[in-house]
């Protein structure tokens, strides 16, 4: 997104929500304020390869050992990586900002030889190391980090006598070989991490996990930080100020978590209060699917510089204490912390999710504003016709962190999820999900979080993710409805704003109501193709319809009109074509409101027509319809056929017309014995054909029972007739080439 363009949505959006409720903060606002921590200082242009480190080794343990002044941009430090090779070999290699310089590299304080290119740092080993085999690597270094990135910032705070320096960290999504050499990519979580800060007594660090020891000597103090849960490199972080801490705790469901707040001397109050407020989102998410995922150790927030937050795991870095924005952080670290996105093009599974719990959390504290905040939404994700959830340029983090596709889209995804699932299903899916021990601490994709929907519900949704996910766009509706007595006539069709998907399957919500007696029904067509006509008994007439009105779906510009009579039928297909010396007749409609039968017709000219057969309509449903007749008279010569629907209240409508010539086929001579027939057809052909088949057709032409159409007749020609009711019926054979064929009646007794 350009600045220009950027700037416009920012100040459409603002208007938008100014009118809301200043405690519901809009979850857009916050998505803003995250990105502007990635994006409006990077570069896209400079990012290069995501990662260099090879893929022969699998990280364990960091032990990482930093050095720090908050009021000079430098860091020095010393990691210890543990790792076990997952292939033979005496070489490895991390990611690491060319501009860092490394003074040493030992394994176990035996220095080795490294070369230094493409923001890697290759160790070379004087013998192979086993595949299995654990081993560790200590890389020491320094410098300055890159001043073009946000990746380490160092700021200030405060005015005047209260003006203090600040150091930090934010590394998604690439920057953490920015400041420290790490396994830069999404495909290696370590098991657990130590940290050491080192840093002037004065100030204070915050990072991952637990504070297990401060120790203060010649006016340095070094804070020791344990984690022991899985963790993404860009998720390591530390901060540095002069900042005031706060405890806090609560049980969770029988577990007790610690909370704890960073925070400046100035923002004490809001901060405070802040921590507190986090202790009831912590518990509805716990209750929502499952338990505080670190609760070994702690919750943090720890005040940064930025606007919005970073969701750094147990450690939340907070530019406010803005209620939404405490809600998404916190739940990122179900997902994005403890599940972490296996790609960059699946960040919906982070920021979707996140987006979407703090949307539950403010439905459930703030119902009143609900309906609306998520019509905002809507017509945020819908004010640009084009692109995926799916991120289709891992290369560009404007792309990545696009606030309408990766955070309000993907969050959508997940309302038409819970509308199609159901609350209870989706839940249980989710759980599942979470629980996974393939995933768990872990990596996802979204093939991954898909599979658990379709366990939970055992529905296919190969169809929702390749129009909502992969898919660009979203539907607008076309409803007509037509209000009768106590029922209820609906027929949808709708457009789609984006090529890539011709049609949006959907369940579509319609609440229809009766001003006078304030009578109301919500139904639910569950909509699968265009021009789908629903028939409804809503128990009195109505005279207005809402739709969508819990704002479930994706969708924009929808007309309803309401029309002054019955839908007409719509025919799908009709075709007419030769079976012996009859024409067969096959018609299919959509649906059959207000149908009462169907009159098949025939014409020399297709101007005169006359009626030859009636088929009576099977009610609301997508119906097959097929009628076959003797038309030896007809010859060699042109006939045409159509079908004329009749409705109830006396309307018509017609099928387009058909031509066939029917009259110039053999006749094949058969015999039946016994006839009539009680339980098996056995007949005899002169002359038989090979590849013959036959079917059992009721005396109106249409086909008796399914099971008995287009039998392969060989060796034995016999057909099980048991299950036919008493009755006449034609048996009708034809060749494969359709050059010889017979029909002759039977009796079933």
């Amino acid at each position: 997104m350009k600045p220009s363009l950027l700037l416009l949505v920012l100040i459409t959006f603002s208007r938008t929500y100014a009118q809301k409720s200043e405690i519901f903060k809009g979850i857009g606002e916050i998505a803003e304020m995250e990105m502007r921590s990635h994006r409006n200082v990077i570069d896209a242009s400079r990012i290069g390869s995501l990662t260099g480190a090879s893929t022969n080794f699998d990280v364990k343990y960091y032990r990482c050992e930093w050095n720090v002044d908050p009021n000079i941009w430098q860091i020095a430090g010393k990691i210890t990586t543990h790792f076990v090779m997952k292939s033979t070999d005496h070489v490895i290699a991390f990611d690491l900002a060319d501009n860092l310089t490394v003074s040493t590299v030992e394994q176990r304080n035996i220095s080795l030889p490294f070369t230094r290119s493409n923001n890697t740092i290759t160790i070379t080993f004087p013998a192979s190391i086993p595949v299995d085999v654990k081993d560790s690597v200590s890389i020491s270094y320094s410098g300055v980090p890159s001043s073009a990135d946000a990746y380490f910032v160092t700021s200030t705070h405060g005015s005047g006598a209260t003006l203090a320096p600040i150091m930090w960290t934010l590394s998604e999504p690439y920057g953490a070989r920015n400041w420290w050499p790490c396994k830069n990519g999404l495909d290696d979580k370590a098991d657990s991490i130590d940290v050491y800060i080192t840093y002037p007594s004065a100030y204070k660090a915050a990072s991952n996990g637990i504070l297990t020891n401060e120790t203060v000597a010649a006016g340095k103090r070094t804070s020791y930080w344990k984690h022991r849960y899985p963790i993404a490199s860009y998720l390591v972080c530390f901060a540095v100020t002069n900042y005031l801490v706060f405890d806090h705790s609560l049980d969770i469901l029988g577990d007790n978590v610690k909370m704890q707040t960073f925070c400046y001397p100035e923002s004490q109050a809001t901060f405070e209060a802040g921590g507190m407020a986090a202790l009831n989102q912590i518990d509805f998410f716990s209750n929502l699917f499952e338990k505080y995922p670190f609760r070994k150790e702690k919750y943090g927030h720890v005040q940064f510089g930025y606007g919005g937050g970073m969701e750094h795991q147990t450690a939340s870095f907070m530019g406010s204490m803005n209620e939404s924005l405490m809600a998404h952080e916190l739940a990122h670290q179900w997902f994005g912390d403890k599940i972490t996105c296996g790609s960059w093009e699946d960040i919906w599974l982070n920021e979707g999710f996140a987006t979407h719990l703090a949307s539950m959390f403010m439905e459930n504290k703030y119902p009143a504003t609900a309906i609306t905040n998520r019509k905002s939404e809507i017509t945020f994700i819908t004010s640009n016709t084009a692109g995926s959830v799916r991120v289709s340029d891992v290369n560009n983090i404007n792309r990545i962190f696009n606030q309408r596709l990766s955070y309000y889209k993907g969050s959508h995804l997940l309302f038409m999820l819970r509308w199609i699932l159901g609350e209870a299903v989706f839940k249980t899916a989710i759980k599942n999900y979470l629980q996974d021990p393939a995933i768990a601490y872990g990596f996802a994709t979204t093939a991954m979080l898909k599979n658990h929907l379709e366990t939970a519900s055992g529905k296919n949704l190969n169809y929702f993710f390749d129009q909502w996910f992969t898919g660009e766009g979203f539907p607008t509706y076309h409803i007509d409805w037509y209000p009768s007595n106590n029922t209820v006539e609906v027929k949808l069709n709708q457009t789609t704003s984006h090529p890539s998907v011709g049609f949006f399957q959907l369940p579509v919500p319609l609440l229809f109501r009766n001003s006078v007696t304030n009578e109301e029904k919500l139904v639910t067509l569950n909509n699968i193709s265009n021009g789908q006509v629903f028939s409804e008994n809503l128990g009195f007439t109505a005279d207005q319809v809402i739709f969508d009105p819990e704002a479930w779906l994706i969708s924009r510009n929808n007309v309803l009109t309401k029309v002054s009579s019955s839908l007409p039928v719509t025919f799908s297909n009709f075709n007419a074509a030769c079976s012996d010396n009859d024409v067969e007749v096959k018609w299919e409609t959509s649906e059959e409101v207000n149908a009462a039968y169907f009159e098949v017709q025939k014409s020399s000219d297709a101007i005169q027509w006359y009626a030859i057969g009636q088929v009576e309509a099977a009610g609301n449903s997508q119906t097959k319809m097929v009628y076959s007749f003797n038309d030896i008279g007809a010859g060699t010569k042109q006939s045409y056929y159509r079908i004329a629907e009749k409705d109830y209240d006396g309307k018509e409508q017609y099928t387009r017309i058909v031509s066939s010539s029917c009259g110039n086929v053999s006749r094949l001579n058969v015999v039946l014995a016994p006839n009539p027939v009680k339980d098996r057809l056995i007949f005899n052909v002169d002359n038989q054909p090979e590849n013959l088949s036959g079917s059992v057709y009721g005396i109106n032409g249409i086909v008796a029972d399914p099971r008995l159409s287009g039998l392969i007749i060989r060796d034995h020609n016999e057909i099980d007739v048991a299950r036919l009711p008493s009755g006449l019926y034609i048996l009708k054979l034809i060749s494969k080439d359709q050059k010889t064929a017979t029909s002759t009646r039977f009796l079933k007794e």
